[in-house]
């Protein structure tokens, strides 16, 4: 009975040694120096991680987000990326990841929806927690060869995403910039009007011009 039951054990170790050794064929780890990052709305903003892959296959990664991040973080960039094999933790190769956050607070416009606007920035700041997702994807095409893992496989990194609000007054350049244009286009008018000579004065230069070539042409 007890060699039974070491049998059994022994084989549910092997099993499981073997299940975990085919998960591990292929995969990556994750560093991060941040948890969590200040965005300006509107602007263009980029993080990096460092991966590493100690397992014994080439795996290609890229970068994702979590639901929670993926209707704030607009924009993304992330190209995948060769990690290759037998990568320990200390020798981890940087992956940077670019996004964009939108516009999340609220602004008053004088004109429409988008013309000379001021933000007062009274509202609570905007903060999105998620999770960044290092996932192990196909080796892309371009790349050519058929080395790399295609195993789904990703990591994480908690993130948490601080919106800065920017105040500002209204800018009224674009309407003196427009009575500008328009103050020219009065005065040239003006100017052109006093310039130019009545009709009936040009109608008599023309006959004086003609009367002399006619005159010319009898001699």
């Amino acid at each position: 009975m007890l060699k039974s039951k070491c049998a059994i054990n022994c084989f549910a170790a092997i099993a499981i040694a073997v299940l975990l050794s085919s998960f591990a064929l292929a995969g990556v780890g994750i560093k991060w120096s941040q948890e969590s990052a200040i965005v300006n709305e509107g602007e263009k903003a980029c993080l990096s991680y460092s991966v590493y892959n100690p397992w014994p296959e080439d795996s290609f990664v890229a970068i994702g987000v979590s639901d929670e991040l993926k209707n704030i973080l607009v924009a993304q960039e992330s190209e995948a990326k060769l990690i290759v094999a037998n990568t320990n933790s200390t020798e981890a190769i940087p992956v940077q990841f670019c996004f964009k956050v939108p516009q999340v607070y609220k602004r008053d416009f004088l004109l429409g929806d988008s013309l000379i606007c001021k933000q007062d920035c009274n509202e609570e700041q905007k903060v999105y927690s998620g999770e960044i997702l290092v996932s192990s994807v196909p080796q892309p095409k371009t790349m050519g060869g058929s080395g790399g893992s295609s195993t789904s496989m990703a990591v994480s990194a908690p993130l948490k995403i601080k919106v800065a609000c920017n105040a500002h007054k209204r800018d009224f350049s674009l309407v003196y910039w427009a009575i500008a244009v328009i103050a020219l286009i009065v005065i040239a008018c003006i100017i052109y009007k006093r310039t130019r000579k009545p009709a009936i004065q040009r109608y008599k230069e023309e006959m004086k011009e003609l009367k002399e070539k006619i005159k010319k042409a009898k001699q």
